[in-house]
């Protein structure tokens, strides 16, 4: 097991290099490689050492539905370093862009079983005249000696599994239908008043709130003689909560001509024959 996880740096650091789409211009290497790095650095290189490594029994369950600890396999904890090195002329943020896109590779590209990864702060390197990023990446991994593999990692499908759970949360994702209703939220139209008492307005969807308001008219007017009686023009209409003359339906809203007038001496008004309406309803 220990000839298994110190071969690991030169493993990866192997299959990185392999994947020439992704890294045109990135060398990788082993820590300390018994080669010579040109001054000034002139290429970005990441060199991939091994941190340290915890091992822990792994448990399977037992005809009898009892978890037990397996003989011969072990799960371990292993920290990978990745030290990006990157010219000066490049920028200190190409060190974040290289492992940013190494990460994503070892994640999504491989076997590894990636828990949890991280960096610490730029620093400049006089001995290369470059930017360093030291780094790591934390990887569960699953030993059995009796395998022929040197390595068995952890299978691609349950992380695959893990992200669609996670996509299909719809706690904490919306739905493509929400983003549609969000896309187009409001619905706003008009239309003339009658002599009708009442008059329904389809709008094709069960709003959760309306709006409506008199297009030339002030929402208070007072049409009469009488100084204390005032007509109301607008109305809001909600799920839960309706003023006067308006209620929600499952495809619209739905207005009634009160004959009374209702507190305040107040006669609602919201197909009256003499005004136009514009309405804004909420998805």
């Amino acid at each position: 097991m220990t000839d298994s996880i110190s071969a690991m740096p030169g493993e990866i650091a192997a299959w990185l290099s392999e994947q020439t789409d992704l890294f045109p211009d990135v060398t990788f290497i082993t820590e300390f490689p018994a080669i010579p790095k040109a001054t000034p650095l002139r290429q970005t290189i990441a060199a991939i050492g091994l941190d340290h490594v915890s091992i822990r029994d792994f448990f399977t369950e037992n005809s009898q539905g009892v978890q037990v600890p397996d003989e011969y396999c072990r799960l371990a904890k292993v920290r990978i370093r990745i030290s990006v090195y990157v010219p000066y002329s490049a920028g200190g943020s190409a060190c974040h862009t290289a492992f940013t896109k190494i990460v994503d590779c070892l994640n999504f590209k491989s076997d590894f079983n990636i828990s949890e990864s991280g960096c610490e702060s730029i620093e400049a390197d006089r001995d290369t005249d470059a930017f360093v990023l030291k780094s790591w990446v934390d990887i569960d991994a699953q030993f059995c000696a009796a395998e022929s593999s040197a390595v068995q990692y952890a299978s691609f499908l349950p992380k695959t599994l893990f992200c669609r759970s996670h996509m299909d949360d719809a706690s904490i994702h919306v739905t493509p239908q929400e983003k549609q209703s969000w896309n187009n939220m409001l619905e706003i139209g008009y239309y003339s008043g009658s002599s009708h008492a009442s008059r329904t307005i389809d709008l094709g969807f069960y709003p959760r709130l309306v709006l409506v308001f008199p297009s030339t008219y002030p929402p208070l007017y007072n049409p009469t003689a009488t100084p204390d009686q005032i007509t109301c023009l607008c109305g809001m209409a909600g799920r839960t909560l309706s003023s006067s003359g308006i209620e929600l339906t499952r495809n619209g809203f739905h207005l009634t001509q009160t004959a009374d007038t209702g507190i305040g001496n107040t006669l609602t008004k919201l197909i009256w024959d003499r005004a136009d309406y514009v309405y804004v309803a909420v998805r």
